[in-house]
């Protein structure tokens, strides 16, 4: 066995996706000596926050997920203004659906209550506001103009350089093998040895559900690959950021997409995929996915119906109910758990982070909605 560390840090981050970066930069600002480990190279495209888009929104069907939006989108402006980088882009966002929708009802709802500024329109209407979209004669849709995109892999980079401009150290190739947890610190064996902290953050993303069962915890926790499309219109201007709004149709199962950023049109199904080993993610043997989007696309984005430009690996880590996991091990509580994202989770990570960094200083209370003991009963 390797000889444990006895050089101490307060904490020590595992996984430096979007959420391990930003727990490691609010804990760094805090002025804790934070370890911050990786199992790949920093902004790789093996997990979930790679790439030039994610959908930042107030828009969402509970109105806990909107209270958090309104945190998290000052705190990614602050980060713009701190680091000099952009990582927002506006573009206005659309949710539609048939106008009985439950889920497009409660969205407005939603809105509604947290006095966010918002238009319902009719198909008609929406078709003159946004003629890229051919809406069916009974759909509404929800024009929300602060919608926005976020620059995922910049991001992820930025949160890691602010990090370590505060003094956090990084490693990369460096993955955690074991944790073993005493009474008063934590223990995180590597490839490069032993490290020691009073405090350790999982955010493994699809890798913690292995790592947190070596601590005897087995979370209901389904990794899926997830497919992206990018589409090349022939009339690309029309899908530009500022022209065109990133958008959700509610529906099962659910579409998304944003706006050309420079790599294409991209849309995607939510969740329609089978439960993988996020240790061998190879491209999808079938194109059920691709199927998919391309007639969703020929029905309702007629204009955007162009050659794939590139298809793309996104692992979702899911929950029974979608929901996070922010709260510590039932059994430990120097070991803090960061996500899973369910799919939904980029837009928050720089609150999560933050969350997540409460905790390992002692700070916070577990939310319900986010606690790992709604799994073990």
């Amino acid at each position: 066995m390797a000889m444990k560390s006895v050089k101490p840090y307060d904490t020590i981050v595992i996984g430096i996706g979007v959420v391990g970066a930003a727990a490691a930069y609010h804990l760094a600002r805090r002025g804790q000596r934070v370890l911050a480990l990786e199992q790949f190279e920093l902004d790789h495209s093996m997990g979930s926050s790679y790439g030039e888009s994610r959908i930042i929104r107030y828009a969402y069907k509970d109105s806990r997920y909107v209270d958090m939006a309104k945190l998290a989108f000052p705190m990614w402006r602050d980060l713009e203004q701190r680091s000099g980088k952009r990582l927002l882009t506006p573009s206005g966002g659309l949710d539609f659906g048939p106008a009985d929708s439950p889920s497009l009802l409660a969205t407005r709802d939603c809105l509604d209550a947290a006095g966010i500024a918002y238009e319902w329109l009719s198909a008609s209407e929406s078709a003159r506001r946004f003629p890229q979209f051919r809406l069916a004669p009974d759909m509404a849709a929800i024009h929300q103009p602060d919608a926005a995109i976020l620059n995922a892999s910049i991001c992820v980079r930025t949160l890691a350089e602010m990090a370590q401009a505060c003094g956090a150290m990084l490693k990369t190739k460096c993955p955690a093998t074991k944790i073993e947890p005493s009474s008063d610190s934590v223990y995180v064996e590597t490839p490069e040895g032993g490290f020691t902290a009073g405090k350790v953050v999982v955010s493994a993303g699809s890798w913690a559900g292995k790592l947190l069962q070596t601590l005897d915890l087995n979370l209901p926790l389904t990794v899926t690959r997830q497919e992206q499309v990018f589409f090349e219109p022939a009339r690309r201007t029309a899908f530009l950021p500022g022209t065109f709004p990133v958008f959700i149709h509610h529906r099962e199962p659910w579409i998304y997409g944003l706006p050309d950023t420079g790599t294409g049109l991209k849309i995607a199904v939510h969740n329609l995929s089978h439960a993988i080993d996020p240790g061998d993610v190879r491209p999808a043997q079938d194109d059920t996915s691709v199927d998919t989007v391309r007639a969703w696309v020929k029905r309702f984005l007629p204009l955007g119906d162009g050659p794939i430009r590139e298809k793309r690996e996104c692992l979702y880590t899911m929950t029974p109910d979608e929901h996070f996991i922010i709260d510590t091990h039932p059994g430990y509580s120097n070991v803090v758990i960061g996500s899973p994202c369910s799919g939904h989770g980029f837009k928050f990570a720089i609150l999560t982070g933050f969350l997540l960094a409460d905790l390992a200083q002692g700070r916070a209370p577990t939310q319900e909605q986010f606690s790992v003991r709604r799994f073990l009963a």
